[in-house]
């Protein structure tokens, strides 16, 4: 089908598919990269969500590096709802961050789907029946 084939609506659901794989596509550089004096070296990734409230809604993931600079198979995760954001961190294992993380892209594709009116075969097909 080509691009004069389509309806002015289609054409919002394409582009608004491919704005979202876009968003996915690249892995974003730290924000900081924390040097051996810092308590806990290694990079940082700072996330504000994007709501309205008077208290910002920030995310802090981190890795952290021996004195040789290498980096444990863990991450370190501050939630806006820590006890002290950007201080209060959880560790979670590589692995199960991945996890995790695939879960949220798949849950994000997911709605952004719905809310495009598209549907997917594999939308419909949970890994255990």
């Amino acid at each position: 089908m080509s691009i004069d084939d389509m309806t002015l609506g289609e054409i919002r659901r394409h582009l608004h598919h491919l704005v979202a794989l876009a968003d996915t596509s690249e892995r974003p550089r730290p924000t900081a990269i924390n040097g051996p004096d810092h308590p806990m070296p290694g990079q940082e990734w700072v996330i504000v969500e994007d709501v309205a409230s008077r208290v910002p809604h920030t995310w802090w993931i981190r890795t952290a590096e021996d004195v040789d600079g290498r980096a444990v198979p863990t991450i370190y995760l501050s939630t806006p709802e820590s006890m002290a954001p950007g201080q209060d961190f959880d560790c979670v294992r590589t692995s199960d961050a991945r996890r995790v993380a695939l879960a949220i892209l798949a849950a994000c594709d997911r709605a952004d789907h719905l809310a495009a009116g598209i549907t997917r075969l594999e939308d419909h097909r949970p890994t255990n029946p």
